[in-house]
């Protein structure tokens, strides 16, 4: 990769539905999820490390997580750690780091990844980027890479494809459309001209932040006024302030939605963005009847299960099918696989709960 070309790690999610597993005090980026001995970031760091120098390479967090990204991504420059005050979403994420980068190198190519998830092939995930820094280095424009979809999943953006001959293996895209509905996703599976979008962009920085005055100008203003020509750009109070004001955004509808020069790369490197349990099922080796495997775990009649608990907690599942168990620290969850999408909002339910309950204790 050459050396005016930069990656941005987004590392700011929550991970929700990855509950209790992905909690807001350390998100599913900082956990080992898949069990390899190392966090989704420490593994998404090592993938960008092989195709950028460290310098070149940023990671976009919450404050709050400043510490255990310092801790677990050793190598990274201090400077090249941007705060986040709060979460504004990704086209503020995105358009800070454009404009950290431009300060140094305007004509810079940017790639932008998650921290969170989970890629099976290494070697081909590479190549794609590679190819797609490549194709944009040589005809600008915006650039994306979609997964052929196995399923109609609602939790995921799609992009559809132009029914013109791709270029180099780049196509161009006709629609993005954000998470749909069954029906939809299902419409859209059928058709074949959809990929899942995975949230990973290559462009000019020149050329994403002329979509930001397009499109969101009233962000694009911001960074332009008051980030570049500020005395200390990157002074706490001074981001505390421009996100204080910045609307929260995806890029994916903010921009790609709108913009007009959009490509996609079809990926097929094992993705998954690890974003529910039954993604987490998904990409996790399963015995004989569908569970789950864990070392001191043990099945008895049992299929479909997934059981993720600490190491040094043994676990005995008899004649219970699809379920989700799952724990960290004080907090065990018990759910049917098919209610996997109420994971989200399990945790909010019970701090209100406990919240009432020391509510009337204290009258």
């Amino acid at each position: 990769m050459n050396t005016n070309t930069y990656c941005v790690i987004m590392a700011g999610g929550s991970g929700k539905r990855l509950w209790p597993v992905s909690s807001k005090s350390c998100p599913k980026q900082f956990r080992d999820v898949t069990r390899a001995g190392k966090s989704l970031l420490q593994l998404t760091f090592e993938r960008a490390a092989r195709l950028f120098p460290p310098r070149n390479i940023l990671v976009v967090t919450g404050a709050a997580y400043a510490g255990i990204t310092r801790e677990q991504l050793p190598t990274l420059p201090g400077e090249n750690l941007l705060e986040e005050p709060f979460g504004r979403n990704t086209a503020p994420c995105i358009a800070y780091a454009a404009h950290r980068i431009a300060r140094v190198a305007p004509d810079a190519t940017m790639v932008v990844v998650p921290s969170d998830h989970f890629i099976a092939d290494d070697e081909a995930y590479n190549g794609n980027i590679q190819r797609g820094v490549d194709f944009v280095t040589r005809h600008d424009g915006l650039l994306t890479i979609g997964i052929s979809p196995t399923r109609p999943e609602t939790g995921y953006g799609y992009i559809q494809l132009e029914r013109s001959e791709p270029v180099d293996g780049v196509y161009r895209v006709k629609t993005f459309t954000e998470k749909p509905d069954e029906a939809l996703a299902l419409a859209f599976l059928r058709s074949g001209d959809f990929l899942w979008n995975a949230g990973i962009f290559i462009w000019r920085v020149r050329g994403i932040i002329e979509e930001f005055a397009r499109h969101l100008e009233d962000v694009y203003r911001l960074f332009q006024d008051e980030y570049l020509h500020a005395t200390n750009p990157d002074a706490p109070e001074n981001i505390e302030r421009l996100y204080s004001r910045c609307p929260s955004i995806s890029v994916d509808f903010g921009i790609m939605e709108h913009a007009e020069r959009v490509h996609v790369i079809k990926g097929d490197f094992g993705w998954s963005d690890v974003g529910t349990w039954h993604a987490f099922h998904d990409i996790s080796e399963k015995d004989e009847r569908g569970n789950v495997p864990r070392d001191g775990v043990l099945f008895l009649d049992s299929s479909g299960c997934t059981v993720d608990l600490p190491r040094d907690v043994r676990v005995v599942v008899a004649g219970v099918n699809d379920c989700i168990i799952a724990g960290r620290d004080d907090v065990l969850m018990v759910c049917a696989r098919d209610r996997g999408g109420d994971v989200r909002h399990f945790e909010e339910m019970l701090r209100q709960r406990e919240s009432l309950r020391d509510e009337e204790q204290s009258r």
